[in-house]
């Protein structure tokens, strides 16, 4: 321990002897006005040369951010407005696809209702011509009735006077008893029939 509290004590002296051979701690005038007057030379070089281009450099970054900056937002300006005028459209596009569905849901209602008169008109008149047909087949078959009954009334009239009659006194007979027979019944009848 001895020898530890002797090293401490010589490091003191040591530490003075070592700034006095230093040149650099020791004050010398020349050295000071030289260090001053490259000081002042380098920073006039400094001032002139590099100062003045770098503050320029940087008024110029400067300038061109503010523009990016302004730029950036007028853009998103620009971007604010073609989106409110995209939600504009949207809804305007959705408008209009809802008035057209609901004009083809009218027109699809109006040519079905008029598809529908179209097929009650054929049906009506598809009945209609039924109705002609059945009354044309009911007159036909009153008159084939009407024949067959004057065949028959004038082979029992035959059978009757046991004498034969000329064409034209059977037909006189004949039309004279259709005259005041009444047929009407039995082509109704026939044609109710025929509807069936």
């Amino acid at each position: 321990m001895g020898t530890l509290l002797t090293y401490v004590n010589a490091l003191p002296l040591q530490a003075e002897s070592e700034e006095s051979d230093n040149p650099l701690l020791t004050i010398s005038p020349g050295l000071m006005v030289w260090t001053l007057v490259m000081f002042a030379i380098t920073l006039w070089i400094m001032k002139r040369y590099v100062f003045g281009p770098v503050g320029q450099a940087i008024e110029k970054r400067r300038a061109k951010i503010a523009e990016s900056i302004e730029e950036a937002e007028r853009s998103r300006d620009e971007a604010t407005a073609m989106l409110e005028d995209y939600k504009a459209r949207l809804v305007d596009a959705r408008k209009e696809a809802d008035a057209l569905r609901e004009q083809g849901r009218k027109e699809g209602e109006q040519q079905r209702a008029e598809l529908i008169s179209q097929a009650q008109g054929q049906r009506e008149r598809v009945l209609a011509d039924a109705d002609e047909l059945i009354q044309a087949q009911a007159r036909t078959a009153a008159s084939g009735l009407r024949d067959e009954v004057v065949d028959l009334a004038l082979l029992a009239a035959e059978r009757v006077s046991r004498r034969s009659l000329d064409d034209a006194e059977h037909r006189r007979l004949i039309e004279q008893a259709i005259a005041e027979a009444d047929l009407s019944g039995v082509a109704s009848a026939n044609g109710g029939a025929a509807t069936k």
